[in-house]
């Protein structure tokens, strides 16, 4: 009896269904399958189809903690997904996210990784900035604000018309601005300097091919930073009090929260903006102190990651908290109080850069990475063994079907 051979629409059709690890797994079955499983045109459908996915939950990423904090969070999961990622610095040092990349600056090195695949890229960035001592004083703060080597202003996103991903920073001291295209691997200057100073302390967010920096001094300012035409221009801001805060990518749309803490309690006000006419509205209003969250400091920020479907709004804080606000019935409840949440997350099953571009960026695949390197693997907390039965049953009886064919 001849070879059968799946048929390549077949293998792409079945494997579109399957579950992450399983599309992980079945790359190694042949030089076709995993022709298949990294193309371009797979990832694109392959998110197309989760995003029109009703049942898809939203899935927030951490830094990977202790077994007591992923057990307290097992009453929450039917709304929320959780993924851990084993990795020191990601535990320890402040990250950049986009469609589920994370971007970890260390001293010398710009590292991004895919957690979904296990890719990493690690690029040269160079000699930082001189320290001053005004930094050394302003950044004495570790759990307050976060602080990116040489103290630049960064920002991490993906080129919507050409699909580039791109790490923008900023030094204004001595008035650099950079641009690093991961498919060129090289660092070169934008072509013009951004307008003013933004606030390096706090993180940028990338929405819809734009990056966002925050600054309140002398009044709240948002700089924009579009990653197709490397222009800058500014966006009103919301009518918010010039107060520290913090942006976000929050379903797809900039968002800022802002904690201030009035005499007798702490609030939380959440404010989301309208990407077409750049207006803002107010989402939440959340008074966390009247609702048993007892500040440890008496600075604080919060971060909201998610949103379920059920409305319920999922937050994170500077001292590893993480909450969940239920707006029918306005109460905050800490559903783990020992957490480093990093970000929203989504799977996402693009390469990291172009096939054959940027020679010498160091790449590693997800094997290498499993031991000796500081970044090991990504653990997901539901294994979902029974698709790989799934899929052998359905590729057996396509082969059965074929030969009946035939």
């Amino acid at each position: 009896m001849n070879d059968l051979v799946v048929p390549a629409d077949l293998v792409e059709e079945i494997c579109l269904r399957l579950p992450l690890k399983s599309i992980l797994k079945f790359k190694t079955v042949s030089k076709q399958w995993r022709s298949i499983l990294v193309s371009r045109s797979f990832a694109k459908r392959r998110r197309r189809m989760i995003m029109n996915t009703v049942q898809n939950k939203p899935q927030i990423l951490a830094a990977a903690g202790n077994h007591r904090t992923v057990r307290r969070l097992n009453d929450d999961e039917e709304e929320v997904e959780m993924f851990y990622l084993h990795c020191d610095a990601a535990a320890t040092r402040p990250s950049l996210t986009c469609d589920g990349l994370v971007c970890i600056p260390l001293p010398g090195w710009i590292n991004v990784l895919n957690p979904s695949t296990g890719e990493l890229l690690s690029l040269p960035s160079g000699p930082d900035p001189v320290k001053t001592d005004r930094y050394d004083r302003l950044y004495s703060d570790d759990s307050w604000f976060d602080i990116f080597p040489g103290y630049w202003a960064m920002g991490f996103g993906r080129d919507e018309v050409n699909g580039s991903y791109k790490v923008v920073r900023m030094f204004f001291d001595t008035k650099q601005s950079e641009i690093l295209d991961l498919n060129v691997g090289e660092w070169r200057i934008l072509p013009s300097p951004p307008p003013y100073y933004v606030e390096a302390r706090r993180k940028s967010a990338c929405v819809n091919g734009s990056i966002y920096w925050l600054q309140y001094i002398p009044g709240l300012k948002i700089l924009a930073l579009d990653l197709h035409t490397e222009e800058f221009r500014d966006v009103p801001p919301p009518p918010a009090p010039a107060q520290p805060g913090q942006l976000v990518n929050l379903e797809d749309r900039l968002a800022i929260a802002i904690a201030n803490a009035p005499p007798n309690y702490w609030e939380l006000k959440i404010w989301t903006m309208d990407a077409e006419d750049e207006t803002w509205s107010k989402t939440y209003t959340i008074y966390l102190f009247s609702r048993g969250l007892d500040p440890i400091t008496w600075r604080l920020w919060c971060r909201p990651v998610a949103v379920s479907k059920k409305g319920n709004l999922f937050f994170h804080d500077s001292q590893n908290r993480l909450f969940k606000y239920y707006p029918q019935a306005d109460t905050v409840r800490c559903i783990s109080s020992d957490i480093r949440v990093i970000s929203a997350f989504s799977e996402n099953l693009f390469p990291l850069r172009h096939l054959d571009s940027a020679p010498g960026i160091r790449t590693f695949g997800f094997q290498q990475l499993m031991a000796g390197s500081w970044i090991s693997r990504m653990s997901r907390r539901i294994e979902l063994q029974i698709a790989d039965i799934l899929f052998t049953t359905a590729v057996a009886a396509s082969v059965i079907f074929l030969a009946t064919k035939s």
